[in-house]
């Protein structure tokens, strides 16, 4: 059985705890990521998602401007190491009801791994990624939501552009 290493993302994107949530929404987009996991030097704290800001920040309608990532992420972190079996990764993931967990090895974030990097060569059951590609659209669309709250909430202006939201954060919350 293959290892996470195997299937992670070794190259992550993350972000400060006392970064401004504009500035996070800004690298979500930039990044074209969901989710980032939010760091201490190189150890996981927390991660902050699209929803997160969706939910904590514009439905509440809240100031984003006086508002950090610490005040919106979630702690509560799901982790697994790199030489763990595919197979625990993917146990996680449906026990916590996630789409990625953080890959941590001796405190220090070492990567990242998703549903679709678990199902990149399942084979015989390709045709079921078909149907999972599919959920990018609503993933883009959430990016985009963003996109135009931020814009909103900034006063306009944002840009950016379309195409989407490579990240999809959590399924939770």
């Amino acid at each position: 059985m293959p290892q996470v290493r195997d299937r992670m993302v070794a190259s992550v994107v993350t972000i400060e705890p006392g970064t401004g949530v504009v500035d996070a929404a800004k690298r979500m987009i930039q990044e074209e990521k969901g989710p980032l996991p939010v760091v201490e030097g190189e150890r996981p704290v927390a991660i902050v998602t699209d929803r997160d800001i969706i939910a904590h920040v514009v439905a509440e309608g809240r100031d984003p401007t006086s508002m950090t990532v610490q005040d919106i992420a979630s702690h509560d972190l799901v982790t697994i190491g790199p030489e763990q079996d595919i197979s625990e990764a993917r146990r996680l993931m449906d026990e916590h009801e996630l789409d990625r967990i953080l890959v941590v090895e001796d405190d220090r974030l070492v990567g990242i791994i998703s549903e679709a990097d678990i199902r990149s060569d399942e084979g015989p059951l390709g045709g079921v990624t078909d149907t999972v590609g599919g959920v990018s659209e609503p993933v883009r669309g959430v990016t985009d939501t963003v996109r135009g709250a931020t814009d909103k909430l900034l006063g306009g202006g944002g840009g950016g552009g379309g195409g989407g939201g490579g990240g999809g954060g959590e399924k939770q919350r």
